[in-house]
């Protein structure tokens, strides 16, 4: 970056300490998808999206379980901090990411104003991590209520976001408003009830909420899935992480541009043989064309 000779003199006098500085950290949420056995070697294993937490060894909040993060270093990048934390709290080097959201409550650290800069995390269930636990998340919306207006509407909903590892269960219940008009969109989460550390629930949901949002429009599933899938694996992976059940028919027609056929089959016993697929990676060519 190029400055000038006017912009030069202006830093010579310039002193920052008229200003309060913030503390400001990068927090990684880490996200997998699994295969869990039914029991039945007729049926197929049921996925289940779940989430890396670390115990905290200090306090605030010591011995609650926390998204995976650090105080930034000033003279590194953010997203360089971000893959250097991860990388020597955890052990992980290979994943997907991107900037999620900036979270500055002023309450939100007991300790200072700490501003956290979040990032999603997506990586497969090979990857072996350290000094923390996976828990499947467990999503329930308890309530909703929309008003509609004029200009726009209101939505209410209350929904309780269970985070579920071997050992131990973590509660957590949030409230979260939409106020839509004819301009802005705002929403607004309220954590009313949580068993884990700072606010790193909520950063937990926005992190879920963007990884669906993302399904409707990008190719993001597949660095979750294993490089070769059958159809019935990435359908059932969508609606794992969407909540909800697909049509075969529409979904197939969704799906149609992102995979390309192998002429590879499974082998598994119990099953019928079933093709397998790949991601097309040129699956957006027409649009950048």
């Amino acid at each position: 970056m190029q400055i000038s000779n006017e912009d030069k003199k202006f830093l010579e006098l310039y002193s920052d300490s008229v200003y309060e500085k913030p503390s400001v950290t990068v927090d990684a949420v880490i996200f997998r998808l699994i295969d869990k056995d039914t029991g039945n070697y007729r049926k197929l294993p049921e996925k289940k999206l779940q989430v890396y937490l670390t115990k905290r060894k200090f306090s605030p909040f010591k011995d609650k379980y926390a998204v995976v993060g650090t105080f930034i270093d000033l003279n590194t990048e953010l997203s360089n901090t971000m893959k250097l934390c991860v990388k020597n709290k955890v052990g992980l080097e290979n994943f997907y990411y991107e900037q999620l959201y900036t979270f500055g409550e002023k309450q939100r650290d007991p300790r200072t104003r700490v501003l956290s800069v979040s990032y999603m995390l997506l990586t497969n269930k090979n990857e072996d991590l350290q000094n923390g636990a996976w828990f499947d998340i467990d999503l329930k919306q308890v309530s909703s209520e929309i008003i509609s207006r004029d200009n726009g509407y209101s939505h209410s909903k209350k929904i309780e976001l269970t985070l579920i590892s071997e050992e131990i269960k973590l509660k957590n219940s949030l409230n979260i408003k939409i106020e839509k008009d004819n301009i802005e969109k705002l929403r607004e989460v309220e954590i009313t009830e949580s068993d884990i550390a700072f606010d790193h629930i909520k950063i937990i949901y926005y992190a879920l909420e963007r990884l669906k949002n993302k399904l409707e429009y990008t190719d993001i599933i597949f660095n979750l899935l294993p490089e070769k899938f059958t159809l019935t694996e990435l359908k059932n992976s969508y609606e794992v992480i969407l909540g909800e059940k697909l049509l075969d028919a529409n979904f197939r027609r969704k799906t149609a541009d992102l995979v390309l056929p192998l002429n590879e089959y499974t082998s598994d016993k119990g099953h019928r043989p079933s093709q397998l697929f790949k991601a097309n990676p040129n699956w957006d060519k027409e649009d950048i064309l």
